[in-house]
């Protein structure tokens, strides 16, 4: 199993094996933090002979016994009698002496550049910890790369010298990752969340809790019991929080009378804030949570506060007896009962006999709007273990479940739903199903809506409720591309005509918009909305916006489509996350089909920072096509490949059809432009034959890529039916991007006569405000198949249209194609290219990578390395244990010895 949110550590321990002296790193993590594992990965990671060291507890007793572990494990053989020597010496020498004696032994064996890792240093006895701490401050001549795991580093310990690196929790993204390669199938992804967020960031923790679950509760058909009840990693990482406090204590120099009483009643406070996910600060003892917050065991946030360590929280709160706990929550429950009644809800509900539970998920769903959705959770799990699951109770947790969908926090909404039946009331059950297939939208699955198959009564109550969701159900289906079931859906809408609401009636004409910009039919901007009036559209409400933006997109009407999503996110405070998140993404998306990168790279990055958990959108489709495409932008084409396949694997073509084509497109794309001719091919035909029906052609924009695939591979005779029915379908729905691509395409399929004209038709056929990046596709391409007179001219253009596009390395110039196969003879389907060399000027026809690197100092090529990966001057820095600045110093120094001209010509350079 790969290791999960630890590549910086593992790569800068990593480091220490690149470089070309001796030196030593301590590396501090909670138990359950993975030190063992990030040493596994180092292990394999590093080309240097690894030296494992382990430790056996029960053999701290023994002095010296951890010293003949390490000689042990070194292989040498004079490592033996080092052993026997430093034991006869050991009574006899101590203090400075033994320390020079046993760094004289290391120094004369004779060992080539080793790394030496040793796990749980401090549980080794006391003397080998301060002989191989005083080794690895004076490891000169050893040859040795010393690597030690510790839980704690004391300040007067013989660590302390030494640098530290810090395992720290893991993010509650990473969190997610790992606990979804720890769960078994089945496992509902919003419990996941709930685990990963309980759990604090510890892998320890977190594998213990899975062994403790049922499989129902994984499922999330039974609730959970939160805090969660803890592990013995969990009481191991209490056990340090309080001793660290308590040393902390102990040395306070504070002569006050009253520091006893102020001692006592710290503890007592902290006790009582476990009992509770989020109190307000009115009505605790001010001092004593100052104290605290000081002393890192709660955070105050505004005029709540909250233990700080979910792990230290679930181990206080279940030390405490059922007995103390009622009493307690009795006691709170009075107090807050005025100033805090949504704690004191929760309270409440351990004490009546009949718990409130309406008046639970009410407080739930007013921590959600506040953004604490930890505390919604607690108080949503409490609801479902002691309500009994009545209308006004499923009707009050629909109510959490809409303020987490408001939120975009789609996992945790998705495991309420399902632990939520059916209502009697159609008026609930409409909110009911709104909600369910908003989220399975949104998360990338099927919304099957087999509930509106049954005809509704214009004259029913339920029927403008209903209206509004068959028309938010028809822009699903838009969407997804599913025009026929999208219209079939908003004539039903219309049917209803008469007792739709104005609002349901906006979403309709928007989804008639998108509708029309897929098939290739959207009328002028002029005939929209007011000529789009920003009064106008500045009435409409959120959702309505964003389908008529996107249509404007899909229409190729970037600069309209901008300002209306500019508009949704200029809206602020007033629009849910969800519209905004939406709005982000999609204007993205709007400029990536623009050309504009640069702008793009800018909106997945604003996008990306403010989008929460954005682990729990690892599998969403909307996110792998962006994230993807930033990956790629920025050189890192192994990174995009591993986000389209990782949420391709969960995917098929019954589960959104379209988006599936998007994403077998995309790899296309990518690994064309990789140079990756064969799998490219595959991953466009998979595009072509999941996307087919669609026949506007410049929505899924595949059949310009198959078609060069097709080229560059001398499968003409498929490349020239591929251009027969994409003219068709550009000739029946014509668009800027078809008329540029078709033309690039009949440039690539013509026969000796009409070739040059062809080309220059498809070069000169580029406006200034057309794509700079189709512009750089089709000198490229042209470049693949040009003669040897022409591919320098045509290669060094497209890398210049790369750049003005905005990408952040300039991509390599297919590998041209010497022979072409004449046009009219029989041409087999799978028959390769012959190749001739690189295009001249490109970074295919640069130097040998050795031959470069040789001419930089061992630091120069530790920094070329993380160049090469992707690393930006900050996570190189970090990584590199240097100062940003000295990393920028470095950069200029390697430009000036290569002749390189910037970051990306650097990379060229390497291949």
């Amino acid at each position: 199993m790969a290791l999960t949110g630890r590549r910086l550590e593992v790569d800068r321990i990593a480091t220490l094996a690149a470089l070309p002296r001796e030196c030593a790193m301590v590396v501090v993590g909670d138990p359950g933090s993975g030190r063992s594992s990030v040493l596994d990965a180092v292990a394999d990671r590093v080309s240097l002979p690894v030296v494992r060291v382990g430790v056996n507890g029960s053999e701290s007793r023994w002095p010296l016994a951890g010293v003949t572990s390490l000689f042990t494990a070194l292989d040498d053989p004079r490592a033996t009698a080092h052993i026997a020597h430093l034991l006869q010496a050991g009574g006899a020498t101590s203090g400075l002496a033994a320390a020079h004696d046993f760094l004289e032994a290391v120094q004369t064996l004779t060992l080539p550049p080793t790394v030496v890792l040793i796990d749980d240093l401090d549980r080794m006895d006391a003397e080998s910890q301060e002989l191989i701490a005083f080794l690895a401050g004076r490891l000169a001549g050893t040859a040795l790369r010393l690597v030690a795991t510790v839980r704690t580093v004391p300040s007067d310990g013989p660590l302390a010298a030494l640098p530290v690196l810090r395992l720290e929790p893991l993010t509650t993204d990473e969190s997610l990752a790992l606990a979804r390669t720890m769960a078994p199938e089945g496992a509902n992804d919003g419990v996941l969340a709930i685990l990963a967020e309980a759990t604090g960031g510890n892998p320890g923790a977190l594998r213990e809790q899975f062994d403790a679950f049922s499989t129902a509760q994984l499922a999330g058909t039974e609730p959970l019991v939160l805090p969660l009840r803890p592990t013995a990693t969990t009481e191991a990482i209490a056990a340090l929080t309080l001793d660290a406090v308590e040393g902390t204590t102990d040395t306070d120099t504070d002569t006050d009378t009253d520091t006893d009483t102020d001692a006592g009643r710290g503890p007592d406070v902290l006790v009582r804030l476990a009992l509770v996910p989020v109190a307000r600060t009115t009505g605790w003892d001010r001092d004593a949570v100052d104290d605290l917050a000081d002393a890192g065991l709660v955070v105050v946030r505004g005029q709540t506060v909250a233990v700080r360590d979910p792990l230290l929280r679930s181990a206080l709160y279940w030390r405490t007896s059922a007995r103390t706990r009622r009493t307690l929550h009795r006691e709170l429950a009075a107090a807050s009962a005025e100033t805090d009644p949504r704690a004191a809800a929760w309270h409440r509900s351990f004490v009546d006999d009949v718990p409130d539970v309406v008046a639970l998920l009410d407080a739930a769903a007013g921590y959600v709007a506040d953004g604490a959705p930890h505390a919604a959770v607690a108080l949503a799990e409490r609801a479902l273990h002691v309500g009994s699951g009545g209308e006004d109770e499923r009707a009050a947790l629909l109510a959490v479940v809409e303020a987490l969908f408001a939120q975009r926090l789609l996992g945790l909404a998705a495991r309420y739903l399902t632990a939520m039946r059916p209502f009697r009331r159609a008026a609930d059950e409409v909110r009911r199903l709104r909600v369910l297939y908003s989220v399975q939208y949104l998360r990338g699955e099927t919304v099957h809506a087999d509930e509106l198959l049954v005809p509704v009564d214009a004259e029913a109550p339920e029927a403008p409720a209903t209206a509004g969701l068959l028309a938010m159900v028809a822009s699903f289906r838009a969407e997804t591309w599913d025009l026929d079931q999208a219209r079939d859906l908003l004539a039903r809408v219309e049917q209803l005509g008469p007792v739709i609401t104005p609002r349901t009636a906006e979403i309709a004409g928007a989804v008639q918009c998108l509708v029309a910009a897929l098939d290739g039919s959207l009328p002028a901007d002029t005939e929209l909305y007011d000529g789009l009036a920003t009064p106008r559209l500045m009435a409409m409400s959120d959702a309505a916006l964003l389908l008529v933006a996107h249509a404007l997109s899909l229409a190729e009407r970037y600069r309209s489509a901008r300002r209306v999503f500019a508009l949704v996110v200029a809206r602020g405070q007033d629009t849910e996350a969800v519209w905004v998140e939406g709005a982000r993404y999609l204007s993205a998306e709007n400029e990536l089909r623009s050309g504009n990168f640069r702008q793009a790279l800018r909106a997945v990055d604003a996008w990306e920072a403010g989008s929460a958990l954005s682990a729990q959108r690892l599998r969403e489709p909307s996110r792998a096509v962006a994230v993807a495409w930033r990956h790629f932008a920025e050189g890192r084409t192994h990174e995009a490949l591993e986000v389209v396949d990782r949420c391709l694997a969960l995917r098929s073509t019954v589960l959104l059809w379209g988006t599936t084509a998007r994403l077998h497109a995309l790899r296309g794309r990518v690994l064309l432009l990789d140079g990756r001719l064969d799998e490219a091919v595959t991953a466009l035909e998979a595009a072509d034959a999941v996307g087919r029906s669609l026949r506007n052609p410049t929505v899924l924009r595949h059949l310009g890529d198959l078609i060069e695939g097709y080229v560059r591979l001398g499968r003409v005779d498929d490349a020239r039916n591929a251009t027969a029915r994409l003219a068709a379908d550009h000739h029946a729905r014509p668009s800027r991007w078809g008329a540029l691509v078709l033309a690039r395409s009949l440039a690539l399929v013509a026969d000796d006569a009409t070739r040059e004209t062809a080309r220059r038709r498809a070069l000169e056929l580029f406006q200034p405000h057309d794509s700079q990046y189709e512009r750089a596709r089709t000198f490229a391409a042209l470049a693949a198949v040009g003669t040897d007179a022409e591919r320098p001219r045509l290669g060094a253009a497209a890398a210049a249209a790369y750049e003005a596009a905005g990408l952040r390395r300039p991509l390599a110039a297919p590998a041209p194609t010497a022979v072409m196969p004449p046009f009219g003879a029989p041409t087999s389907l799978r028959s390769g290219p012959v190749l001739s060399a690189p295009v001249p000027g490109s970074p295919r026809s640069a130097p040998d990578a050795s031959v470069v690197l040789t001419q930089l100092t061992a630091e120069e090529r530790a920094v070329v390395q993380k160049v090469t990966e992707g690393y930006r001057n900050r996570e190189i820095a970090s990584s590199l244990f240097m100062s940003q600045r000295t990393v920028e110093l470095r950069l200029t120094q390697i430009y000036r010895k290569v002749g390189a001209r910037s970051r990306s010509h650097l990379v060229a350079l390497l291949g």
